[in-house]
């Protein structure tokens, strides 16, 4: 991933700005796409990644996090994410259909600028949209499979 593609869901689930993860916006980042875990879950998680013991996940810990992901029991979740944005069910992400599905999972505007840079990071083929197999390299679901698994390790 990119720092540009790391940049942009960084910016997508820190809610006030202030260029740092509280464990509430991770929290619910989590749950805007979906995930169903439980406070510990998330916080063993959390913890994982905030190295300085701050309370707060910086970018730096952030592209840590981005590094570590890995995504070996993806395919359930990917395929629920997936068909939960990809209304034509064509399995291709246009444009329209994700602003529309990250504005549904996140309750906040997308504008299609980010849009934009979101599909130029995933979209390999260069088609202008999102593949299935092009959505599994998606952040958000590496990251909401890997918290699943910090409660485990």
């Amino acid at each position: 991933m990119s720092n540009a593609a790391a940049e942009a869901m960084f910016k997508f689930f820190d809610d006030n700005d202030d260029k740092g993860l509280s464990f509430e916006e991770l929290k619910d980042g989590m749950k805007s796409v979906g995930s169903k875990f439980t406070d510990e879950e998330v916080k063993n998680f959390f913890n994982k990644y905030d190295k300085d013991n701050n309370g707060i996940i910086d970018f730096n810990e952030f592209l840590g996090l981005c590094i570590d992901i890995n995504t070996n029991d993806s395919e359930k979740a990917v395929a629920t994410l997936f068909a939960s944005v990809d209304k034509d069910n064509n399995r291709s992400l246009t444009h329209l259909e994700l602003r529309e599905g990250i504005a549904q999972y996140t309750g906040k505007p997308v504008d299609d600028a980010e849009v934009s840079a979101l599909i130029k990071q995933l979209d390999i083929d260069r088609d202008g949209e999102v593949s299935y197999e092009e959505f599994t390299n998606n952040i958000l679901v590496k990251m909401t499979l890997a918290v699943k698994g910090s409660g485990s390790s």
